[in-house]
Order: C-alpha cells, then sequence, then structure tokens
C-alpha cells in the first residue's frame, strides 16, 4: 500500500477582507497590482522590520526578511495586505499579524524581548506568576519555606498582588502595578513587608521565566493622604538591630510578672513558666512543645527540638526555627532569687503523675487546661493581660513596652553581662543566625567607646 504524501500547509499572506476602498463586480478581478516595496537599505533606515538578510519566497513571487532569533516577515504582496511573522517559541509554531509594518514591529519588539532571555512563560497571565511563587516545588527541599511563612505569603498575596495583576499579562505588569500593590497596604509597616513579598515574587518571576525587568521590585509605600509615621531616631554607628536597654526588663520585673501569673489564676506552674522562658531562651512555640524527655536535669540542659505553631486557627508540631536543633542551659536560681531548678523538677514529677493517669497524655510540661497545646491568643486572654497589668508592664512608666518576647531579651543580656559568657555561645544557645546578630542586637558597635576615648585622653 503506498503511503500519501506529508500535506504541505502554504503560510496565508493575503488578507482574506477585501482591500479598504475598492469597488469589486462580480465576474471581474478585484486584485489590486503587486506593491512595490523599497530596497533593503532604504527599509533599514527608516527604523521598521529590518533583518539580517532579505530572501526570495520559497513559494510564490515577492520576498521575505529573516530576523534574528529565527523570526520570519511576511511582507504583503498586495495592496491592501497583512504583514505577518513566523517564529517557534518553546517548542511551538506561532504567528502574529498587523495591518501594517510600524505595528508589527512593535509586536516582534515583545517577542524577540521573551526570545532573547528565554522567558517563555511572559504570555501567560499574572495569576500563573503568583502561582509559580507559591508553588513549594519550585525550591529544594532545602530551601523550602516554614508553615507559617508560607501562609503569610499566600495572605499578602491574595489580599495585595492577585487583585492587580492577576488578569494582566506577565510581559504587560509595568512598575505602575507594582507600585499599586505596595500602596495598597494601609500601614508603612504593612507596606514594608507587601514589599519584601513583591521583591521575592518578582525574583522567583525572572528566575521562572515570567519576568525579566527587576526594577518591577524597586518601589515603595506611599503614604499619600494618610499620615507617614514617625521617624526613627537611632544611636550613630549602631545596627538597626539593637535592642533598646529599655525593651529589656530587669530580673526584679520577671520575678514580678511570674507572681502576677500565680495570683491571676495560673498557680505556681505559670510562674515556673515566666521563669524558664527568661533563663532558657526559649521562644513560646518551643515552650508550649516541651516534653519531659526534652530536659536533662542533671546537666541543666533543655534539647531544643520542636515547636508548636498556630497557622490558619490550627495548631501544627514542626521543627524549631530555621529548621535548626539546638540546646540550651537553665541556672539554678535566677537574678531575683527563684529556684527555677528544683520548681522545674518538681514540675517534671507532675507530670510524670500526670501522664500515669491518662491527664497529660501528650507529657507536656506547660499544658493548657485541657491537657493540650496552649494558643497564644488564649494564654494572653485569660493569664497574661492581667499578670501585666498587676506586674506593672501595662500602663504606668513603662508605657506598655514589654511582652512575652522579652523575656528572651532577658535571657541574651542575662548571658552575655551577667554569666559572662560568649557571644558565641549565646548565639548558638538562643538559635541566632550567627553570633553577629547576638552582638548587633544587645552588644552593639559604640559600647565602650566613651571609656576607650577618656583612657585615651587623660
Amino acid at each position: 500500500m503506498t503511503q500519501a504524501p506529508a500535506a504541505i500547509f502554504k503560510i496565508p499572506t493575503e488578507s482574506p477582507q477585501p482591500v479598504r476602498g475598492a469597488r469589486g463586480a462580480r465576474g471581474k478581478s478585484s486584485r489590486a497590482p503587486a506593491v512595490s516595496r523599497p530596497p533593503k537599505a532604504a527599509r533599514a533606515a527608516s527604523g521598521r522590520v529590518t533583518g539580517v538578510e532579505t530572501r526570495a519566497a520559497t513559494r510564490g513571487d515577492g520576498d521575505v526578511i529573516e530576523l534574528e532569533h529565527g523570526i520570519t516577515v511576511y511582507p504583503p504582496r498586495r495592496d491592501g495586505g497583512r504583514w505577518r511573522a513566523v517564529w517557534h517559541e518553546d517548542g511551538e509554531r506561532r504567528q502574529c499579524e498587523s495591518v501594517s509594518e510600524e505595528k508589527l514591529a512593535a509586536k516582534l519588539e515583545k517577542v524577540k524581548e521573551r526570545l532573547v532571555m528565554g522567558a517563555l512563560n511572559m504570555t501567560r497571565p499574572g495569576k500563573d506568576l503568583v502561582d509559580w511563587y507559591l508553588n513549594p516545588d519550585r525550591l529544594p527541599v532545602t530551601d523550602q519555606w516554614s508553615r507559617k511563612h508560607a501562609d503569610t505569603q499566600e495572605r499578602l498575596c491574595d489580599r495585595f498582588a492577585r487583585p492587580v495583576i492577576d488578569a494582566v499579562t506577565c510581559q504587560d505588569i509595568t512598575t505602575g502595578h507594582t507600585q499599586k500593590i505596595v500602596n495598597a497596604a494601609p500601614t508603612a509597616g504593612e507596606g514594608d513587608r507587601v514589599h519584601r513579598m513583591l521583591s521575592a515574587l518578582v525574583g522567583a518571576g525572572i528566575k521562572g521565566g515570567y519576568l525579566v525587568n527587576p526594577m518591577l521590585a524597586e518601589v515603595h509605600w506611599q503614604a499619600g493622604e494618610r499620615a507617614l509615621p514617625a521617624l526613627k531616631i537611632t544611636m550613630a554607628g549602631e545596627s538597626a538591630l539593637l535592642v533598646d536597654p529599655a525593651e529589656i526588663p530587669s530580673g526584679g520585673d520577671v520575678g514580678g510578672l511570674g507572681r502576677a501569673l500565680v495570683t491571676g489564676g495560673g498557680g505556681w506552674r505559670d510562674e515556673l513558666m515566666a521563669n524558664l522562658a527568661a533563663y532558657s531562651g526559649l521562644r513560646w512555640g518551643e515552650l508550649t512543645a516541651l516534653t519531659v524527655p526534652q530536659v536533662d536535669q542533671a546537666a541543666r540542659v533543655i534539647t531544643v527540638n520542636r515547636k508548636v505553631i498556630e497557622v490558619g486557627g490550627k495548631l501544627f508540631l514542626e521543627a524549631p526555627k530555621n529548621r535548626k536543633h539546638r540546646q540550651t542551659i537553665y541556672p539554678r536560681r535566677t537574678p531575683d532569687g527563684y529556684p527555677l531548678a528544683a520548681r522545674l523538677a518538681d514540675r517534671i514529677e507532675e507530670v510524670r503523675a500526670e501522664q500515669e493517669k491518662g491527664a497529660n497524655p501528650l507529657g507536656l510540661i506547660f499544658p493548657s487546661p485541657r491537657g493540650k497545646y496552649w494558643r497564644s491568643s488564649n494564654f494572653n486572654r485569660r493569664r497574661l493581660k492581667p499578670a501585666y497589668l498587676a506586674a506593672g508592664w501595662r500602663g504606668g512608666d513603662s508605657g506598655g513596652k514589654w511582652t512575652w518576647h522579652s523575656l528572651r531579651h532577658v535571657f541574651c543580656t542575662t548571658a552575655l553581662f551577667t554569666w559572662k559568657l560568649d557571644a558565641t555561645d549565646v548565639s548558638r544557645m538562643a538559635g541566632h543566625s550567627n553570633y553577629r546578630v547576638t552582638l548587633d542586637m544587645y552588644v552593639g558597635t559604640t559600647s565602650g567607646i566613651l571609656d576607650r576615648a577618656r583612657a585615651a585622653t587623660e
């Protein structure tokens, strides 16, 4: 059986519409005379569609223009015809056309941009760009976002980015669009968060072939009709991470909060919780996930290998911040005289008894009243809010600056200045990314300047 030859399709180069202004009659030809085109040199000077070479068409009369990147342009062969271009992109044959050379050249500029940069996803809508940014598969396993960060980025995209760019072709996204995204934030602080999201979105879009212009991220929150925030005053030469000493409670302030928690209904267990947070450096989620096997009483060492986190109203148990385990220590007595090691030992014995009775099935050292993980919102409302007022952490001269997180500042400064530990040791126990963070937050760069200058000038 003889196989039929493959069909050959001719690229259409004539307009299917009648020539504008021509009066064709039945039985008579309405074809216009051939267009006389200027020579190649003249077209190059016009700044229109110019190519590497001009060659004769393989079918029919006339010639075609070969552009860079494999783009072939077919000029109209009859008056009133359309200009056409054909190229291959992402393994597919594509084409476009226009009524004039100038308009076709403008379309091809976008095509060239995609082909030069290899950005094959620029024709997709902004919705696909946002979906790509939020897709965990775009990142290697070692760089995967935490559950909390992923939830935050999705909420920011849904609230600010999607309403502006979801329906816009990625290649048509401009700084006007990104400026609108950032300006939609209600406050300067939220605008900074949106800008960080946008910067990461643009970076991911460039790597994924959705965008090519890094300047899309070079926008900032504009107040417009809204009030500008007060400018923050800092010390010359200090890092922006430096914690103001006024933001760090003293040992007596920690003790006062613990005693207020006792009288506020939490009992001595909540007092232990506050003191352990202040003198071990455990974060809230690490503290509420703490179990007996994590505590080495003989060495007074806590292994931090888990935390509880709340995302979308649900609690999850996962690895600590940055997915890094660590170990930290706690003292026998706090600077305020609280017997921390003895009280923690008593609580551990209680936990074991509770587990035997089935009252604390998770074996938590600090469970909620129902024997489950504490939610920070519930603990704040039921226990901390009245304790803050009773201990003077709210109202009065303190101005309400101290929070539960302030207890971590107590641990770091106590370890550095009371226990005289090295900054590298403190950074590892506190779970900082490196010792420079510890120094920038609690020691600063101008510490001791006046003492050194005074000694040098005597």
